[in-house]
């Protein structure tokens, strides 16, 4: 196979800083722009149900972290397929390259069949213990309910994105994704409030146009409209099957990979993938997780109006910012694996060099668009002056912690694309566990309210990203590029052949 636009080797020659600057650039707009593009679905939600009212904010709020939680499974598959994949282009191994990609996505599809099989038996439960009650805790379940059933496709495109971008192919995910957000507006005013949408935001864009479709359609007649807020994770499964079953076909035809399922399968590349991928899925779940317990024993003393100011907060400021620094570190974590499978130091320690001045300069710029914005956004999103004025308080405070956010990004990445990630569920894990204990304190002691947990949060986030520089500078992780291979199960030398 050629290779396409994006898809490059790292050259032998040692790059310039301009060069690798240019190349993670190149690599990182549509990385970044597909991330962005990725958060617009939470975006998408938090504007569209605001009609049904403060509660359903606060129920998508609590959803959104066990949606995080969620895909801790689906990253059994994803981190192990970027750093294998990349690292098999870098040794130029394309057949290595497919057969990891194959069975990264066959995993992830079988994991999310699991999960919506089990999944909708856990609403309930979960409502309670995030201890949330009346309306609020019926949004939450009818919502977690639909987006559980249609974990296939949602456990499915994180896979994709990774194996493209394992490949230096980050414009692929980025299309994919503009399709599937620009599906998702349309989709969600329909399957919410079929055609009630004028009369529940009589100011939304396009509201009689949606009314008009939705009659057009007959949606409702049909069980696919006014479905209420589990309308909204039903419209994000539609579009994102849409843009998924078009990007396997993508996948097929510009690498050949087959997605034929097989009878054989190949039992130790998949125990690697999950060797690989479980320090990074359990850093995701322990963060989910440290949330879930705030909800229920910091945040459900302090009311709905801070639940929905943290939802607002995070969906749509952090859901910019984290996005940007995601895709930076990305583009930097594919030509981390590309080098390393290359043996390439140059071109490894230049990347290096250009991925920390340039994560520097986004973090420094979402502090400050942190503290400019915060009180003009939180208006777009709530008509609640309570609701606006926990969006502003959270985002400020969260502002003076986003060049150490951005910082972990990166070294998470760079970690990720090696292969050595035990680091990474330690550190993550103990720092966002040490949360719990600093809110509570911070809240029920020291009197300080919401900005007490938001000030723990900040607290943690530079431990973070202060540990992981740490293992990063000490440089186990640089032993691939020895000139002897190495015989540790995670050594390039050991990926799948065929």
């Amino acid at each position: 196979m050629s290779s396409s636009p994006n898809e490059f080797p790292v050259p032998r020659a040692a790059p310039t800083r301009r060069d690798a600057l240019a190349r993670l650039l190149r690599l990182a707009w549509p990385a970044s722009l597909s991330y962005l593009l990725s958060s617009a679905y939470r975006i998408n939600d938090q504007y569209w149900i605001q009609g049904i009212g403060p509660d359903a904010q606060s129920a998508i709020a609590a959803a959104m972290f066990v949606a995080i939680a969620n895909f801790a499974l689906p990253f059994l598959a994803a981190a192990g397929a970027l750093s294998l994949v990349s690292r098999a282009m870098g040794a130029g191994d394309e057949a290595a390259a497919r057969h990891a990609s194959r069975h990264a996505l066959g995993l992830a599809v079988a994991l999310g069949v699991a999960m919506a099989l089990i999944g909708p038996l856990l609403t309930a439960p979960v409502a309670r213990l995030l201890a949330l009650e009346g309306g609020t805790a019926q949004l939450f379940t009818e919502y977690l309910d639909a987006l559980f059933r249609t974990a296939p496709v949602l456990f499915a495109i994180p896979v994709l994105d990774h194996v493209f971008i394992g490949r230096g192919r980050t414009f692929a995910p980025m299309l994919l994704q503009a399709l599937a957000v620009s599906l998702n507006f349309v989709l969600n005013p329909l399957a919410i409030y079929g055609t009630g949408t004028r009369a529940a935001l009589p100011d939304a864009p396009f509201a009689a146009w949606f009314d008009a479709a939705a009659g057009a359609l007959s949606v409702e007649e049909l069980g696919l409209g006014a479905l209420g807020v589990g309308g909204a994770a039903w419209a994000t499964g539609a579009s994102r099957g849409i843009a998924l079953l078009l990007g396997l076909w993508w996948l097929r035809r510009t690498t050949g990979t087959s997605l034929r399922p097989r009878l054989g399968l190949d039992r130790e590349l998949l125990a690697r993938l999950v060797r690989i991928s479980t320090p990074v899925s359990l850093s995701i779940a322990f963060y989910a997780f440290v949330y879930w317990a705030l909800f229920a024993f910091v945040l459900s003393d302090l009311g709905d109006d801070v639940k929905a100011g943290l939802g607002i907060g995070f969906q749509v400021f952090e859901g910019v910012a984290y996005p940007t620094f995601l895709g930076l570190s990305m583009a930097a974590s594919s030509l981390i694996g590309h080098a390393l499978g290359a043996r390439d130091a140059a071109a490894l320690e230049r990347t290096l060099d250009v991925s920390k001045r340039t994560l520097l300069a986004a973090g420094i710029f979402f502090a400050l668009a942190f503290a400019a914005l915060a009180e003009p956004v939180a208006a777009v999103f709530s008509a609640s002056e309570e609701v606006q004025r926990e969006v502003v308080l959270y985002v400020r405070i969260l502002a003076l912690s986003q060049v150490f956010v951005a910082f972990e990004s990166l070294w998470d990445k760079v970690l990720t694309a090696s292969g050595h990630t035990r680091a990474l569920a330690w550190i993550g894990g103990l720092g966002n566990l040490a949360r719990l204990p600093l809110s509570y304190v911070a809240v029920t002691h020291l009197g300080w309210g919401a900005a007490g947990v938001w000030w723990a949060i900040n607290l943690t986030t530079v431990a973070k990203a202060f540990g992981l520089w740490r293992v990063v500078e000490l440089g186990g992780w640089r032993r691939d590029l020895d000139p002897v291979t190495s015989s540790d199960a995670e050594d390039e030398a050991t990926l799948p052949r065929g």
